[in-house]
């Protein structure tokens, strides 16, 4: 029990057993998203208790059995986890925003335009997406409709007025401007 409870902290308040309901009272931030998240547990009720200027008291309601511990801790845990991962991509956005506006207050014209933030894990996006004046094989074929491609990843591109396209992935849609 007191690793569950360690992993809850420093937002851990209480941990109550009420005739045969178990209650798990946490102290979070005030903009962290929670209700999304019970809400896919059926067998969690939600009460705010209490909210003030930075906090909510929330307490968090299921039965009394090891499946209720369970699903209790892990409910929470992950109210948490997705927050602080959410505070984290804040911050580190924040951070790469000033890196971005050091390099445009220091590099030349020629080298900013050679810049590619649309990268994936370090490695360039190899989606075939160019544009259409560029010639490309996948793009409007000059007649009729746009032609279908045969590369597994793209479904099918599409002109649009800009003069881009428009490439529908397996994974993801790219809509460029």
């Amino acid at each position: 029990m007191y690793n569950h409870i360690q992993a809850l902290r420093p937002y851990f308040y209480s941990l109550r057993e009420i005739d045969t309901n178990l209650v798990l009272d946490v102290k979070i931030p005030l903009n962290w998203i929670y209700e999304e998240i019970i809400n896919q547990y059926k067998a969690i009720k939600l009460i705010v208790q209490d909210k003030n200027d930075k906090f909510i008291l929330l307490s968090l309601i299921t039965m009394s059995s090891n499946e209720g511990y369970d699903t209790l801790f892990a409910c929470t845990i992950e109210v948490i986890k997705l927050n602080k991962e959410e505070e984290e991509k804040k911050k580190l956005f924040q951070q790469k925003v000033r890196e971005l506006e050091m390099l445009f207050k220091s590099e030349s014209l020629d080298v900013l335009k050679e810049i590619n933030l649309t990268t994936k894990n370090g490695q360039e996006d190899s989606t075939g997406i160019r544009m259409v004046e560029e010639g490309s094989e996948q793009g409007f074929d000059g007649v009729g409709e746009p032609k279908e491609t045969n590369d597994r990843r793209t479904k099918k591109n599409r002109q649009t007025k800009n003069n881009t396209i428009i490439t529908e992935t397996q994974n993801e849609n790219i809509f460029l401007e």
